[in-house]
């Protein structure tokens, strides 16, 4: 027998894996995903194989101030530039020149000069942003042109040199209250558009003038005489006017008003021609018109009764009127989508249903083929299409759905009677606006039936095991198994992040791990009508809350939630294979106000929900019997009640609920409330339900123990007081505090900071009396009882700034901009239950403590509280932290700031029992160092290293099967990043001069000297025996 294990340990140095990870192999799996960062592009300019895109209007959450480049040979992402001056971004103007070169004007009216990604010159906003923007080339001079109406003010191109302030009124002779209508190139020199307008915004063709502008100088710019058009041309909107150039001639197109007919006069002669084929009832106004060839005329227009406003676009052919229109509403059915026109083969391109129709619009207006895109699914819903190269024999769009995918479409028209089409590469740019995600665990994913599972269960034996076991090592044996395609396996490193948008109603799973990670391994496309959804994963309840809720399962399934007008839909899918195992629908009779996740369903999904309604009635869904049976069996079980709570943020009030089993479904009871009267909710955060907490006690230097309070059911309710609102909104208790406080604090104890001057500054000083208000309060609820267990108020808070929250074991995090400072400020609180002294807890005695916990009991549930506050540099869009598989690793507070950086900063810097005297011996002992408020952010420790991780909104993260390993996902802006994180450093990792030849030979060698010795130790004993 001792021979047999002797040749086992062999064995196994010899031929064993070693199942460990190698320090070097730290971010071979992190992966960024960038997007364009706009909606759907309306500006598409290429440059060699490059394409430059952007949308200058806002769409949805998605930032309209970027402009971006992609590769039209294989879609890579190339560069992203924010062109606006605000974080928060807005609307813009851009207009493009040649090659990669285009101007833009942001929100406030700063204009930029651009070359690709690189900032060419800028001009300082004005008083009155610019409404237009126009990139002129008279002769060899580029001129850039902006106006607000009444003035209008010309840059050189190349260098952002001021050339002239003009003023309609003033330095254009001529009758009062006229405004600039446009400007263009005239031969080689400028010319422009003024117009009289009355105030309802309209002009006529009568009162339209000529002007010449001639450049004389590098600062002068002499404005010629007025030439009147004299047109009898009807009224028409002066906002709407584009200027046309057919050849050498000239047009203005306008629309002249509520009938939205579009009128166009020439500026060389009298003609005037209208086109009530273009009679187009969704327009409001003109965003651009632009000429082809000599007939045919693209004209893109808005409704702004939509919000965001919806593009419409119409082609029409001059000559034979024939009209190809597009619009967008909810109600109106659109004729094409994503129309455009090829000149070089006379080709009219459209999609109707997934197929791309073209139509010779030099013979007929029918289609002369429908060509099948080879990604249907894909090709439906096109918003645009935008022509990237365009000759005789082929075609290639990039065109855009309203779910934000991107493609590179491929035509063969050399025979317009046959042809083909191919999608080249397609990107998914909605995952930029991703709102919510779950990090799946698809290690080893298999889903079994309920005929698989019986199955199952019965090999679970002896001999069941030990013939799996005995197969194992035959398997190892024969070199079966390989290290490189189990190790990720092995260490729990096999996740799938799914990603929800509210925006573009769709959802998206990516794997985080192999080939095709950060790729896009399924889609699933949710009801493009809903007002809201929601992904339900996992359950609430457990019975035992030490370690957290532990919320969440090892289930793949996800149920998906859409809420419309009057219908609840749902689909559950596998989230690792986006296999849709089963859909259904419900009416709503009123708005959902909470959603509880449920897990252990027998029915048609396993993932199972409760939604609550506004009028405190509950719906099951799958609506069939074996989830109700779950979800009564969940209730009656819940000894201590079923609770919930309702957040309402039009009366800003939080409602505490209990849900009892009664009859066929659940009733609801209102518990308590909680109401912030005159305040405003602007971010609500919860602890993360599958939290692991190593320890519910914390030992301290001085050997004394401070009992975490661990309440699962917290949340903090950030809230700010509402505009034109005089009710206060501070509490007694803080308000008297801040007026001890000025009684004690005189003039005389104001402590200044060195080289502070003794007089105020007048510019920024405050009289004597004025009080700083609270406008930013931290309130920390148990929504099962609906109380708020502690609330702290902070002045000077910025109501633009963005605000965030992270719970984690007993600390809370949040952070806010302060306006007087220009700073971030971080604060930390921590909740205990108590303290017991060093010599409270003995081997003869212990101190009284309650063995249950109740949030209904006012005395015990009130948690005691430590507070520190800290500042950053750099304003904080984001808070996270990460977890580890037991919760021994330290903690790391994950920051994204506002300058596209993720950073870590370990909890221990953050501690607020940090002294802010003198460290003592046993305070050094615990860790803890002299307060400092200034946190700094080291580069060293950045998560995302160089990369650019623009607008994250969230951090996520969950565990690996290694304690020292966590893995991060962050998202919500144009970039989503995901990391594989070392909290505590790789304790548990292999060095990088891991020698694993040389310890197999040095146990094969010992192994071998065990035996040898085992052998002469009995040849011993046998000649010891015969003397």
């Amino acid at each position: 027998m001792r021979i047999t294990l002797l040749g086992w340990v062999i064995f196994s140095s010899a031929f064993a894996q070693t199942f460990a990870l190698f320090r070097e192999e730290i971010g071979l799996n992190d992966f960024t995903i960038s997007s364009t960062g706009h909606g759907i592009p309306t500006i598409v300019q290429t440059v060699g194989q490059s394409v430059l895109t952007s949308d200058p209007s806002s769409s949805g959450s998605m930032t309209s101030c970027t402009v971006a480049s992609r590769s039209t040979m294989t879609g890579k992402f190339e560069w992203r530039r924010n062109v606006c001056t605000t974080a928060k971004g807005g609307s813009h103007l851009m207009v493009a020149g040649e090659g990669n070169n285009f101007v833009t004007v942001d929100q406030i009216g700063v204009i930029r000069a651009w070359s690709g990604k690189q900032l060419l010159w800028d001009a300082p906003p004005t008083n009155v942003p610019p409404t237009q923007l126009f990139m002129v080339n008279a002769g060899a001079r580029k001129i850039v042109c902006a106006t607000d109406g009444t003035t209008l003010r010309m840059y050189n191109a190349v260098n952002g040199r001021n050339l002239a302030i003009l003023h309609a009124d003033d330095d254009v002779s001529g009758p009062k209250k006229k405004v600039w209508l446009s400007v263009f190139a005239s031969g080689n020199e400028l010319a422009a558009l003024v117009g009289r307008v009355d105030d309802k915004g309209m002009t006529s063709g009568k009162q339209a003038y000529l002007v010449s502008l001639v450049i004389t100088g590098e600062q002068t710019v002499n404005v010629g005489e007025p030439v009147s058009m004299g047109h009898s041309a009807d009224q028409f909107l002066a906002a709407t006017l584009k200027i046309q150039n057919v050849g050498d001639e000239k047009n203005a197109i306008a629309l002249t008003g509520l009938d939205n007919k579009l009128i166009s006069f020439s500026l060389s002669s009298s003609k005037t021609s209208y086109s009530s084929a273009l009679d187009h009832p969704l327009w409001t106004s003109i965003d651009s018109v632009e000429p082809f060839d000599k007939d045919i005329i693209r004209v893109r227009g808005s409704d702004d009764r939509y919000s965001p406003a919806k593009v419409s676009v119409a082609f029409f052919n001059s000559d034979s009127g024939t009209v190809w229109k597009q619009w967008h509403g909810e109600e109106e059915a659109s004729q094409f989508e994503g129309i455009n026109y090829c000149p070089a083969a006379k080709l009219m391109l459209a999609f109707s249903k997934g197929s791309l129709l073209a139509f010779d619009t030099s013979t007929s207006t029918s289609p002369l083929k429908s060509l099948k895109v080879k990604d249907e699914t894909n090709a439906k819903n096109v918003i645009s299409s935008e022509i990237i190269s365009c000759d005789e024999s082929s075609v290639s769009l990039l065109v855009t759905t309203s779910s934000l995918t991107t493609m590179l479409i491929k035509l063969d028209v050399g025979d317009k009677e046959s042809g083909t089409s191919d999608v080249v590469w397609s990107v998914e740019d909605g995952v930029g606006t991703a709102s919510s995600a779950l990090l799946l665990d698809a290690t080893d994913h298999v889903v079994l039936t309920e005929e698989d599972e019986a199955e199952v269960m019965s090999k679970i034996s002896l001999m069941s095991r030990l013939q799996g076991q005995f197969e194992s090592a035959i398997a190892l044996f024969q070199g079966a198994l390989t290290h490189s395609a189990t190790r990720d396996d092995n260490f729990g490193f096999v996740k799938l992040s799914v990603l929800l948008s509210q925006d573009v109603h769709r959802a998206w799973g990516i794997p985080t791990t192999g080939k095709n990670r950060g790729g896009i391994n399924w889609i699933l496309d949710l009801p493009e009508g809903a007002q809201w959804h929601s992904l339900v994963h996992g359950t609430s309840n457990s019975p035992s809350i030490v370690h957290g809720i532990n919320g969440g399962t090892h289930s793949p399934f996800v149920l998906a939630l859409s809420g419309q007008k009057d219908e609840l839909t749902w689909t559950c899918v596998d989230g690792i294979t986006g296999e849709v195992h089963a859909t259904g629908s419900k009416p709503m009779m009123s708005p959902a106000v909470q959603i509880i996740p449920m897990f252990g369903g027998t029915g048609s999904c396993r993932q199972v929900a409760i939604v609550i309604h506004e009028d405190n009635t509950a719906t099951i869904l799958p609506d069939d019997t074996k989830s109700k049976n779950l979800i009564s069996k969940q209730l009656t079980m819940s000894t201590n009640g079923f609770y919930t709570h309702v957040l309402n943020r039009e009366s800003n009030s939080l409602e505490a609920l209990k849900l009892t089993q009664e009859g066929d479904g659940p009733i609801i009871q209102r518990v308590g409330k909680a109401t912030f009267s005159g305040e405003k909710i602007v971010k609500v955060t919860y602890p993360h339900r599958d939290e692991i907490v190593q320890s519910p006690a914390q030992v301290s230097g001085d050997d004394s123990i401070l009992l975490k309070y661990l309440n699962p059911h917290l949340a903090v309710v950030i809230t700010i007081p509402e505009e034109n609102n005089e009710e206060t909104t501070s509490d007694q208790v803080i308000a008297a505090l801040m007026n001890e406080k000025k009684k004690k604090i005189g003039p005389k104890h104001q402590r200044k900071p060195a080289g502070a001057s003794q007089q105020p500054d007048v510019a920024g000083a405050s009289s004597p009396g004025e009080e700083e208000k609270s406008n930013l309060f931290v309130n920390v609820i148990d929504t099962v009882s609906g109380r708020v267990l502690y609330r702290v108020s902070h002045t000077n808070a910025s109501p633009d700034g963005p605000v965030a929250a992270l719970i984690v074991e007993n600390w809370i995090l949040y952070s806010f901009l302060n306006s007087k400072s220009r700073r971030t400020e971080l604060g930390v609180l921590t909740l205990y239950e108590g303290m017991i002294d060093k010599a409270g807890l003995t081997a003869f005695s212990s101190p009284e403590q309650a063995l249950s916990f109740s949030s209904l009991d006012r005395e015990s549930s009130k948690p005691v509280v430590l507070s520190k506050t800290y500042a950053l540099i750099k304003p904080v869009t984001a808070l996270g932290v990460t977890s580890t598989r037991a919760g021994i690793s330290t903690r790391q507070i994950l920051i994204a700031s506002g300058d596209d950086r993720i950073s870590s900063v370990s909890r221990n810097l953050l501690e607020p029992r940090r002294p802010t005297g003198e460290v003592k011996k046993h305070e050094k002992e615990e860790g803890l160092f002299q307060y400092t408020p200034l946190v700094p952010l080291v580069s060293m420790s950045a998560p995302s290293y160089n990369l650019t991780v623009s607008g994250v909104k969230h951090v996520i993260s969950t565990p690996t099967a290694l304690e020292s390993q966590s893995l991060v996902l962050a998202f919500g802006g144009p970039d989503i990043f995901f990391a594989r994180m070392s909290p505590s450093k790789g304790f548990d990792l292999l060095p990088e001069s891991f020698n694993r030849a040389l310890l197999s030979a040095v146990v094969v060698g010992l192994a071998v000297v065990v035996f040898v010795v085992n052998s002469m130790s009995k040849k011993k004993v046998v000649k010891q025996g015969w003397m």
